[in-house]
């Protein structure tokens, strides 16, 4: 992981990084490649390829990666006191904006895109005057981000936790606007607004990261926790984690579990490849 301390208050990294989020911050992240799950509490959320995530600092926060992560992150000091350049950007009014929720994903346009790849493309290059004014450009595109209100929000956030509850089961479109009261193109579509993926991705990749949790804390046998997770192909429990975390299950038990144990942490720290 690469970082740098582009301003007082703004923190730039490459790649995965731990939770120990700046106090009071918030952090931005897009992502390059592979998938990343945010636990928040009881809520989840999927951030994959070309989407980006701002998301407010919280004790209970937890990060899981998949191994073909690749990311982009910024942590903003939501106290932000720097006025290095407070005559062309009004850094607290921008935060303002983004403190309006807890997090929110969306799908980066071209213009944020070309940005967060711009800005990759300088790591390393001893350019760090580029980076600031990049970063400088991005934050006033994201100041300006129109997100979508979900008005069924309460009922989605219902949804997903039972989904996470139950990561041994299916359950249909169908079956959930029943059991919920929700029409079932409302729900596919609020629900891909709200977390970041469809209903059905959502409970794979619950299920797959809940799985190499359970690969990594844990002394249970690879088939016990394909049936623990509700699969009970083996093969088709493989091909599914390996769509979701970018390794077979065999290859994450015995590759990474001893890394894992060692350093007593959740999947999301600290991969070595």
């Amino acid at each position: 992981m690469a970082e740098y301390q582009l301003f007082p208050d703004i923190k730039f990294m490459i790649g995965r990084h731990d939770t120990d989020f700046v106090s009071n911050g918030t952090e931005i992240s897009f992502c390059i490649s592979g998938i990343c799950e945010y636990s928040v509490g009881q809520k989840y959320y999927y951030l994959k390829a070309k989407n980006c995530i701002v998301l407010r600092s919280s004790s209970d926060t937890a990060i899981s990666y998949s191994s073909d992560y690749c990311g982009i992150t910024l942590l903003i000091d939501s106290q932000f006191k720097s006025t290095a350049f407070s005559e062309i950007l009004d850094m607290q009014d921008i935060m303002r904006k983004m403190s309006h929720c807890e997090s929110c994903i969306f799908s980066a346009d071209e213009k944020i895109e070309k940005l967060f790849s711009d800005i990759y493309k300088e790591q390393g290059t001893s350019k760090v005057e580029i980076m600031r004014i990049k970063v400088l450009e991005l934050l006033m595109l994201l100041s300006e981000q129109k997100n979508a209100h979900c008005e069924q929000q309460e009922i989605i956030e219902l949804v997903g936790a039972f989904i996470s509850r139950n990561v041994s089961d299916h359950y249909t479109i169908s079956e959930l606007s029943e059991m919920f009261g929700i029409n079932p193109t409302t729900l596919k579509s609020a629900f891909k607004q709200y977390h970041g993926c469809p209903v059905y991705a959502y409970a794979k990749n619950r299920k797959m990261f809940r799985a190499a949790e359970l690969m990594s804390t844990s002394d249970m046998r690879i088939i016990d926790i394909a049936e623990e997770v509700g699969y009970c192909n083996a093969s088709k429990f493989s091909c599914a984690f390996r769509e979701v975390i970018g390794v077979n299950p065999k290859y994450f038990q015995t590759e990474y579990k001893k890394l894992h144990t060692r350093q007593n942490c959740f999947i999301s720290e600290n991969f070595a490849y």
